[in-house]
C-alpha cells in the first residue's frame, strides 16, 4: 500500500512539475526561514548566559524618577546603566547581601604600540580587580587574581595580543598607551593577563581591559564625586537574595549617603 502512494505522488510530480517545483520551493524557503528564526531566537535567549554565577549576578541603575512618574506614551529614558564611584563601594559596605563588586568606565579609545605596531583601540574598559571573580571570562594566562590590580596593568584578549606579539609570549611585555579619552594618563600599560576573546552573545564587546587602579592614580578626584557620572556597578549578591527587600533598603541608603539632596535621585537594580 505504502508502495502504491509513492507512486501516485511521483506520477503527480511528473505530470505537474511547475506546480509541483513550486510547492516544493516554497516549502523548503518556509521550513529555512523557521530554522533562521529559531537559531536568532535561541541566540538571543542565550546572551549572558555563559556565566557561572549569573543568576545572581545584578547591575544597578539610576534615575531622578520612578517608572510610575514617566508619563504614558513619553520617549524619556527614566534609567540610565551608568553610575558614580562612590556608590559602589558604599554599597558592598552597607549592604551584606553583596559579596562582591565589580565598577568600570565608559568604553574608551587609546592609541596602544609595540616596536613598530601601532593600533586604535577603540573597544577598551577600565576595570575593577574584582571581574573574574565575578563575570565567568577565563585567563588563559595570568592570575586572575592579581591581573587588573596594579597601575596600568592590561589583560589583552587572545585575538588582540596576537594583533600585537603574533605567536610570541605576550605576558610581562610593555605596551605604550596614549591618553584615554580624559580617563588616564599616557603610559606604559604592562600586559598582566591573556584572557579567552568574550563570546558573541555577551552584550559586553571589549578588546582589552585596563586596571581601575590606573583611572584612579590619573583622576583620582571623580572616586569620590557622586555627581561625576562615567561608571558601571555590578554586583554578585549571596544565595538568599531577595531584591524586593533590597531596593526597599535603598532610600535610606541615598539619604544617609547622597550629598546632593537638592537634586532627585533614585538606584534600581535589575539582573544581568
Amino acid at each position: 500500500m505504502l508502495k502504491n502512494y509513492f507512486k501516485i505522488a511521483y506520477r503527480n510530480l511528473l505530470k505537474k512539475k511547475v506546480y509541483s517545483f513550486i510547492n516544493i520551493v516554497g516549502l523548503g524557503i518556509g521550513m529555512a526561514c523557521c530554522v533562521l528564526i529559531f537559531m536568532f531566537v535561541q541566540d538571543e535567549l542565550s546572551y549572558d548566559k555563559y556565566h557561572e554565577k549569573g543568576d545572581r549576578i545584578y547591575r544597578l541603575t539610576h534615575g531622578s524618577s520612578s517608572p510610575e512618574e514617566v508619563e504614558e506614551g513619553s520617549e524619556a529614558e527614566p534609567f540610565w546603566v551608568w553610575h558614580n564611584a562612590p556608590v559602589g563601594p558604599a554599597m558592598k559596605e552597607q549592604f551584606p547581601e553583596i559579596e562582591k563588586i565589580v565598577q568600570f568606565s565608559g568604553r574608551s579609545d587609546l592609541l596602544l604600540s609595540y616596536g613598530e605596531t601601532t593600533q586604535q583601540e577603540d573597544g577598551v574598559f577600565f576595570m575593577d580587580s574584582t571581574v573574574f571573580d565575578v563575570f565567568s571570562w577565563k585567563l588563559i594566562e595570568g592570575d586572575p587574581k592579581t591581573a587588573l590590580v596594579a597601575p596600568f596593568s592590561i589583560v589583552l584578549t587572545e585575538s588582540t595580543a596576537k594583533r600585537y606579539f603574533g605567536e610570541d609570549e605576550a605576558l610581562g611585555k610593555t605596551l605604550k598607551g596614549s591618553e584615554s579619552s580624559g580617563r588616564a594618563n599616557a603610559g606604559d600599560y604592562t600586559v598582566t593577563g591573556i584572557m579567552e576573546d568574550v563570546p558573541g552573545n555577551s552584550h559586553f564587546k571589549f578588546n582589552a581591559l585596563l586596571s581601575l587602579s590606573t583611572f584612579k592614580q590619573s583622576r583620582p578626584s571623580v572616586f569620590d564625586e557622586w555627581g561625576y557620572v562615567d561608571f558601571y556597578t555590578y554586583f554578585l549578591v549571596n544565595e538568599s537574595f531577595d531584591q524586593v527587600a533590597f531596593e526597599q533598603k535603598i532610600p535610606k541608603f541615598l539619604e544617609e549617603n547622597y550629598p546632593y539632596k537638592e537634586d532627585p535621585y533614585t538606584v534600581h537594580v535589575e539582573a544581568l
